[in-house]
């Protein structure tokens, strides 16, 4: 069994929520790497040959999964959820339909129960106990059920925690797949290296702000530590030829909600690259 000693005091709610609301105008222009990722979870529901007729949405952020997933399924019954409620009404904005609407932390808001699909891109790495959370998601579930979300893992933006100290502490591929298989049939389980590059580490800085990734950030930085930024950044994360890299390490899970929740220890497959 697999321990993760996770420091929740850089997952403050409401921090997270003022990062994301400033970034929501330039979001979608920088945020190449979530935008990446939120079209292969698109395609691997693609791939689901099932019908779906209530659904929810966590963490739907801008509205760029919650496009997608209303292309595919616009006949369906949608609940969506985000911290922020200026991300929330501009998501709702790509439904067909009128969207059942939930603001807060999914942790402890009242998301509702009987979904068919629950599904998520970039969010559950935010979340203080991420196991609970796997048991509330079962709770809102019913045998058959799918649960599609995407999030991230040890190593993602590794320059920048190097560098500064700080970051979220991610739960391993093996913690997810343990937590999940008690009231989960694992179907899918890849995680993947995304690389960006940029032409000097000003570029990343600003890459994070306008995509609220800095979240977890406090405080102002001086010139001088900005300087020294610069200065370790471009020494231990240059491509040699002038530019610098920013690591994002995606998790794609689908499981299936089971039909009983087995009393037994399950081992699920490997994550596959």
């Amino acid at each position: 069994m697999e321990t993760m000693e996770r420091d929740n005091r850089l997952i403050e709610p409401p921090l997270i929520r003022q990062r994301f609301a400033r970034a929501l105008p330039s979001y979608d222009n920088h945020a190449i790497a979530q935008q990446q990722i939120t079209a292969e979870a698109a395609a691997m529901l693609q791939r689901t040959p099932r019908p779906f007729a209530r659904c929810l949405e966590i963490g739907c952020g801008s509205g760029g999964f919650t496009h997608l997933l209303q292309q595919m399924l616009p006949e369906a019954d949608w609940t969506l959820n985000d911290l922020c409620p200026e991300s929330l009404s501009a998501a709702a904005l790509h439904c067909p339909h009128s969207a059942h609407l939930v603001t807060g932390d999914a942790e402890s808001a009242e998301l509702g129960t009987g979904y068919d699909l629950i599904a998520s891109t970039s969010a559950f790495q935010w979340f203080r106990r991420p196991q609970g959370f796997v048991r509330k998601l079962a709770a809102m579930q019913p045998p058959g059920g799918t649960l599609l979300f995407t999030t991230f893992l040890p190593g993602n933006l590794q320059e920048v925690k190097e560098i500064t100290g700080r970051g979220l502490t991610y739960p391993s591929a093996g913690q997810w797949k343990e937590w999940l298989a008690h009231s989960y049939r694992i179907e899918v389980c890849r995680d993947e290296t995304i690389r960006l590059l940029f032409g000097n580490p000003l570029e990343v800085l600003r890459h994070l702000k306008y995509t609220g990734v800095t979240a977890t950030g406090t405080g102002q930085w001086t010139r001088g530590m900005q300087a020294d930024f610069i200065s370790r950044y471009n020494k231990q994360f240059s491509t040699g030829d002038g530019r610098v890299t920013l690591t994002y390490r995606p998790l794609y899970i689908q499981a299936t909600r089971r039909q009983k929740t087995s009393p037994f220890s399950v081992t699920p497959l490997p994550c596959t690259r």
